[in-house]
């Protein structure tokens, strides 16, 4: 008689055992599925978060170098909007973060695909410079999106202004997040910084 024919020895786990094993695995999954999506929605918005602080530096280089009109905002690779010599006056466009530049807006069509990576998933990042609402909105979606900047270099309000817009999609040309409330023209979350 071979060793494993005897009588008590067992040749593998029974169905209870099994069921246990599973159930721990379960068990395991459910409490940490929701710590890697939230951590993982994190990673997203930080990289957001980090490419509109690029934005905003390379845009505040540019405004040192003098953008005047639309001469000088073509050079850097802005599109100049004149409002008539007031504090309005301003250049705009889209920033590249593969190129670290800037492209030309349009309103008809966007010149790069957008590479917003936060989702309408709230990750619980908060981030706030020169905005009181924030700067980025963890609880809106950025995936269709892509981040422009606006130079103001007239007036008591010289300014730079980082906001994420819409490319793709129904909302397609809107702000992330909507408009600020006071005056509707701005975007509602966006850095602000204010330069002399």
């Amino acid at each position: 008689m071979r060793i494993w024919e005897r009588e008590g020895i067992r040749k593998g786990f029974t169905l209870a055992e099994i069921l246990i094993v599973i159930g721990i695995i379960a068990v395991l999954a459910a409490v940490s599925l929701p710590i890697f999506t939230r951590n993982l929605e994190k990673s997203r918005e930080a990289y957001d978060v980090i490419t509109m602080r690029q934005a905003a530096s390379a845009a505040i280089d540019i405004f040192y170098v003098g953008i005047t009109d639309a001469t000088s905002a073509a050079s850097v690779g802005l599109r100049w909007w004149d409002n008539a010599g007031t504090d309005s006056d301003n250049a705009a466009g889209v920033y590249d973060p593969k190129t670290s530049k800037f492209l030309p807006y349009k309103s008809d069509q966007s010149p790069i695909k957008p590479y917003g990576r936060g989702t309408a998933r709230d990750g619980g990042t908060t981030f706030t410079m020169g905005n009181s609402r924030g700067a980025y909105a963890p609880k809106e979606d950025y995936t269709k999106a892509l981040i422009m900047v606006s130079i103001y270099p007239f007036g008591d309000n010289k300014h730079v202004e980082v906001y994420w817009k819409n490319a793709t999609g129904s909302n397609h040309g809107k702000y992330v997040g909507g408009q600020n409330g006071n005056n509707g023209n701005d975007p509602k979350y966006s850095i602000r910084v204010t330069v002399q």
